[in-house]
């Protein structure tokens, strides 16, 4: 096949390539829809990220947003930008980076480096050789020169009022700086000096320095310069192969003072940066104990805490520094002894405290969320199914919920463009089907007789979880473990009533928890979770209506989407939406007419319409004239021409019926509803009493 840009596609997704060029530039380990990122076309320090990614509609291919531009492109336009190549150049790039094969080009031999890459790419790619890792990227190397000078004596106070000698400067490579000579990335050179009232210290490497210049305003103290490793580790050189104390701190200071203090230390990127779990496996085999110690601030209590219960290390928090200090620098800046250091990695180390990890980010500014992704509702099926949140699909039994939730995921992993007529646009093409009531066996059956009404081969994008044993959490972290090695579009949860925590369906509060934590896993992993759910016994044979879905309002108020599935003449089903914030009215006032096959277990859209007020079976009006003729007689007989309070009706009614209070309470609505009594001053008469002449003598207090 000769190389193209649909070629390539043909064989590896859009996100993949942009994810593949864009890792240098952020500390996570898979890039997510509409959050920011370090900007790859700006050399200088970034004090906000202004750059992201996007599917964009309705092509579904995989975008970039520069927000210092206002300038988005494809995955080709990033390449071609980022390493200044002409379009042939950039497709012949990828060609060879993602080792395609097109036009017969030679294989390298590349060792994998990470043992659980969380991309998958085509089966092809992955049986003829592993992929390129970021530092193995052709990365633009960004020419700089260097003029280093002893330190003075201003430059080495500075550094002393810290507990950091020469000695310790010289084993972290820190030197002083008289200028730097570089350029920006598109090629204009410039120059940087220190001078005595701003001097620069260089933090170096082979083939990048981090710019240090303390005294500078803060947005300019920090610079980059060079083409920095991804994921750089500062201190981890100089660890020991083995020890029994580790300290994981908030920047390069703090791991020198630390370090000058006789402990072992090491900083990530910043502290927002995460650890890759085999890296923290790794320290775990050559530390005993591991404490994370961030500044006392509020990012660095909530990241220390972040990193300490991700990994299981200790967690160390500083106490007040006078002068407004914050990090274990200023600590000893301002004369913080070390035996007090001592007490608090001792006290860490018994207090074992619980782990709590904090939430996504959910303060935004105005700006911010103009900018995390599309202004549209995003759908997974449009206009009805929204792209990630939750949702119910209930009924009766036997109306084929869960063959119509089978179908759905079945159409999507097989890469299917539509699903009853309405156009399906996964960003995976992958679906996730959660049983606790069919079992293996049953699953096979119903899913073989789908595949082959559909003529469509099973997919491996198409998961199961048998979790007909299994207790809430214990699906909620399988789940988060799915997700996270496979992205998905649709999980669907079959059914609702096995995983939901609560006892009483009727417990709007049990409800809501249920499907917040569930909520929580979809919008994490940018997906929709389809409940299979039952309505009332008592709504058989009425219209469809979310009051009817058992759990009430506690569960219709929380998930995004309310569909009901009900039960025709025949094979005929009806699809209707009861709730939906962003469906049209069309589907919410009419239901789509479905025929269901019982050979093929298969839905089908039969095209037409049908008001949904217009379904329920009929009303049996011979049941409710002998009620009603029920009613009419006891209330005659209670209340005859007499006028009697609500207190007085419901002991009547008790005494001559032998029933409950609460069935008195009832009865006593029911015949205000039928208009067998009215109201008179707070009290009841039959509507029509069976004498029109009230004796004023007999009821003296009788209100007419």
């Amino acid at each position: 096949m000769s190389i193209s840009k649909e070629a390539i596609l043909a064989k590896v997704s859009s996100y993949d390539i942009l994810s593949f060029y864009l890792q240098p530039y952020h500390n996570t380990g898979r890039l997510i829809a509409g959050k920011s990122i370090c900007n790859p076309f700006i050399a200088d320090k970034q004090q906000t990220p202004s750059f992201n990614i996007f599917p964009s509609l309705p092509s579904h291919e995989w975008k970039y947003k520069d927000f210092a531009t206002d300038e988005d492109g494809s995955c080709f336009d990033l390449v071609i930008n980022l390493f200044k190549l002409s379009f042939p150049d950039a497709l012949a790039k990828i060609n060879s980076d993602f080792c395609l094969l097109l036009e017969g080009v030679a294989i390298p031999l590349i060792k994998q480096v990470h043992s659980k890459p969380t991309i998958k790419i085509s089966k092809l790619l992955q049986k003829v050789t592993n992929l390129k890792t970021a530092s193995q990227l052709e990365i633009p190397q960004l020419k700089f020169s260097v003029k280093k000078r002893p330190l003075t004596a201003a430059e080495s106070a500075y550094w002393q009022k810290y507990g950091i000698t020469a000695e310790t400067l010289g084993r972290y490579n820190v030197v002083a700086i008289d200028e730097v000579n570089t350029e920006s990335k598109d090629g204009k050179p410039y120059t940087i000096k220190s001078s005595p009232e701003k001097f620069i210290f260089a933090y170096t490497n082979d083939t990048w320095l981090k710019l240090y210049k303390p005294l500078d305003e803060k947005r300019y103290r920090f610079q980059y310069v060079g083409t920095k490793e991804p994921n750089y580790i500062f201190g981890w050189q100089q660890l020991p192969q083995k020890a029994e104390l580790l300290i994981i701190t908030g920047g390069e200071k703090d791991v020198m003072s630390l370090a000058a203090r006789g402990f072992n230390a090491i900083t990530l990127n910043s502290e927002t940066a995460n650890l890759e779990n085999d890296l923290a496996d790794k320290l775990k085999l050559r530390f005993s104990k591991i404490m994370v110690l961030y500044d006392n601030d509020a990012t660095g209590i909530k990241q220390s805490l972040l990193l300490a219960t991700t990994h299981s290390f200790h967690l160390v928090t500083l106490p007040t520094i006078p002068n407004y200090g914050k990090d274990i620098s200023d600590f000893f800046a301002s004369n913080g002894e070390l035996v007090e250091l001592n007490q608090l990695l001792e006290a860490a180390i018994i207090s074992n405290p619980e782990a709590v990890t904090p939430g996504p980010k959910v303060v935004y500014n105005a700006v911010e969320l103009m900018a995390t992704g599309n202004m549209e509702p995003q759908y997974l099926m449009s206009p009805i199914l929204p792209q990630k949140g939750t949702a119910v699909l209930a009924g009766k039994p036997d109306t084929g919920k869960s063959q119509f939730a089978r179908q759905l995921c079945i159409q999507i992993a097989c890469g299917l463009t539509n699903f009853l007529d309405f156009e399906i646009t996964p960003i995976y093409n992958r679906a996730i089907y959660v049983a606790t009531e069919d079992n293996l066996e049953d699953t096979r059956y119903l899913m073989n007789k789908q595949m082959k009404g559909l003529n469509q081969e099973p997919k491996e994008n198409l998961r199961f979880i048998f979790g007909d044993t299994m207790e809430q959490e214990e699906v909620l972290s399988e789940l988060d473990i799915q997700l996270t090695e496979a992205p998905a579009d649709l999980v669907v949860v079959d059914s609702f009533g096995d995983i939901f925590k609560g006892g009483d369906n009727n417990n709007n509060m049990a409800m809501r928890n249920t499907v917040k934590i569930f909520d929580k896993i979809a919008k994490q992993h940018n997906c929709l979770i389809l409940f299979v759910h039952h309505i009332n016994k008592g709504a058989y044979r009425q219209a469809p209506g979310q009051e009817h879905i058992q759990g009430g309002a506690g569960l219709m108020q929380k998930v995004r989407l309310g569909i009901q599935l009900s039960e025709g003449e025949d094979n005929t089903r009806y699809f209707t939406v009861v709730k939906g914030n962003y469906c049209p009215r069309e589907y919410k006032q009419n239901s789509i007419v479905l025929d269901f096959s019982e050979e093929t277990f298969l839905f089908t859209n039969t095209g037409k319409l049908v008001a949904t007020s217009e379904l329920g079976t009929a009303p049996d009006t011979g049941k409710k004239e002998e009620k009603y003729s029920e009613l009419a007689s006891i209330a005659d007989e209670i209340f005859g021409s007499k006028i009697l309070s609500y207190s007085s009706f419901v002991k009547s009614y008790s005494d001559i019926t032998g029933k409950s209070v609460a069935t008195a309470k009832r009865a006593h609505v029911n015949l205000k509803k039928l208009d067998l009594i009215v109201d008179c001053n707070g009290s009841y008469r039959l509507t029509n009493p069976i004498t029109d002449t009230y004796s004023s003598e007999e009821d003296g207090d009788a209100p007419f």
